[in-house]
């Protein structure tokens, strides 16, 4: 049977099964059931539009942006009454279909979109750096407390990159901004900040006192009096390694084999921070870690040793809880708030028709003995959003 009689034969099953329940009908495309968080968001989602009385589909695109075109268009001829999109991709494309399918007696409701979308009823925008800043947090927090006369500088910090979606890239570029000394231009082609040949260009220290930039000037950006912007999320302490064998580590598995791969170089061995913007790479990196401190392989013993993760999941909740105690090193992770505390704001708009945006900055974890069970709290990071590194041009766009 051709493929397009096929998909038109379950579309047409699909409306006439919501014609007979008589349930309004809810859809959801999302992007990855591998991501533990993203799960636990549709989840949340399914179950409450289902108390609301609504007959809910949901798909995962593995985070193919094409196929879930495809998906949001057979949803689309299902004419739901709520349809949520979760962007795999430029958020531009996704307003173009909105477009053209727009409907008053749907409701759409994006998330995770790099930008806003001109034809979304609700739309959850998160910071596009913030999770990276605030790992910079982390990573400045624990080199504070555990720096001593037997730690060498720099710490070496190993980054597991994400490149699964536009909007993982832009993250990653939060990320890598720990290493920058100046503000400059991110070129997510090539997954890195532009460093060229140019004119010369200086700064203001701390203090007051100019200086000229020591590093190629090309791709800085400047102040209104054509001065260099230091950038203050820099550490000057830490040597960022970001290989491109290690840019695009998302699951678990590919966590343990990176951090295999990075272990084989026996130079590799004083590592002392890992930070992962994929959060089931974070914890399989971790385990690999700590099965190598088990056999005496690592340079620096376990107080010395972190690795940072991603979301605000029990199984993270549980690690640095463990790590607290001496039983770990996975001490923290970051995320942006919140699509899944924001759940019950999004079902309420949907209930009155709300139409509206919602900010949701990033966070990042810390561990309190004093604090609720699972010594777990929670930071809130402001501020970010104003900060654009990405508008440099045509040419640079990914």
């Amino acid at each position: 049977m051709p493929g397009f009689l096929l998909i038109l034969i379950v579309v047409m099953l699909c409306v006439c099964r919501n014609r007979e329940t008589g349930k309004p009908l809810a859809c959801l495309a999302m992007t990855s059931a591998d991501d533990s968080f993203v799960a636990s968001v549709a989840q949340e989602l399914e179950k409450q539009l289902e108390v609301c009385g609504n007959r809910v589909l949901l798909s995962y695109c593995d985070n193919d942006m094409n196929l879930q075109m495809s998906q949001i268009e057979n949803y689309v001829a299902m004419h739901p009454a709520v349809l949520v999109i979760q962007c795999a991709g430029d958020s531009s494309v996704y307003d173009k279909i909105l477009e053209r399918v727009h409907d008053d007696k749907m409701q759409v409701v994006v998330l995770s979109s790099s930008g806003s979308l001109e034809h979304a009823d609700i739309q959850m925008i998160n910071s596009r750096l913030g999770r990276g800043i605030c790992a910079a947090n982390l990573i400045r927090s624990f080199l504070k407390k555990t720096n001593d006369e037997t730690t060498g500088k720099p710490a070496k910090v190993l980054l597991l990159g994400n490149t699964a979606t536009e909007s993982d890239i832009m993250t990653m570029a939060g990320y890598q901004l720990i290493g920058e000394k100046y503000l400059r231009y991110y070129d997510m082609k090539h997954l890195k900040f532009h460093r060229e040949n140019g004119d010369k260009v200086e700064y203001t220290d701390g203090y007051g006192i100019r200086h000229e930039v020591e590093e190629p000037t090309g791709g800085l950006i400047l102040d209104e009096n054509g001065d260099a912007i230091l950038n203050p999320y820099y550490e000057p302490d830490i040597q960022l390694i970001t290989a491109e064998k290690y840019m695009n580590i998302q699951t678990n598995l590919q966590g343990q084999q990176a951090m295999d791969a990075f272990l084989g170089d026996e130079k590799n061995r004083d590592i002392r921070i890992v930070v992962a913007a994929s959060g089931e790479a974070a914890v399989g990196a971790a385990g690999r870690l700590e099965a190598c401190l088990s056999r005496g392989g690592l340079a620096y013993s376990k107080d010395k040793i972190a690795v940072f993760g991603v979301d605000n999941t029990e199984q993270n909740r549980r690690l640095v809880s463990k790590a607290a105690k001496g039983n770990g090193i996975f001490r923290g992770f970051v995320g942006d708030y919140s699509i899944s505390r924001e759940a019950d704001n999004i079902i309420r708009s949907l209930l009155v028709r709300k139409k509206g945006i919602y900010q949701c900055y990033s966070y990042y974890s810390g561990y309190d003995e004093t604090s609720d069970a699972s010594g777990i709290v929670v930071f809130y990071d402001t501020g970010i959003s104003k900060l654009d590194i990405f508008e440099r041009g045509e040419d640079n766009a990914a």
